[in-house]
């Protein structure tokens, strides 16, 4: 997904195309599935360049959860 993919919107698309071509192979080939596949959801917040402190701060809370 590129930044431009996000801003123009055509995000919500692709994630739903990649989400079936995924089922689609799960459904042809299971013995190539251990366990569920990626998650297609959209991530609302995203940062191009987080700061380091700010990543390791979330993934505290994350694993705090």
């Amino acid at each position: 997904m590129t930044p431009n993919d996000r801003h123009a919107s055509r995000d919500v698309e692709i994630l739903a195309k990649r989400r079936k071509v995924y089922e689609q192979a799960r459904q042809r080939h299971p013995e190539r599935w251990s366990g569920a596949t990626r998650n297609w959801d959209r991530v609302e917040v995203v940062e191009l360049n987080p700061d380091a402190a700010t990543s390791h701060e979330d993934e505290a809370d994350a694993e705090a959860e």
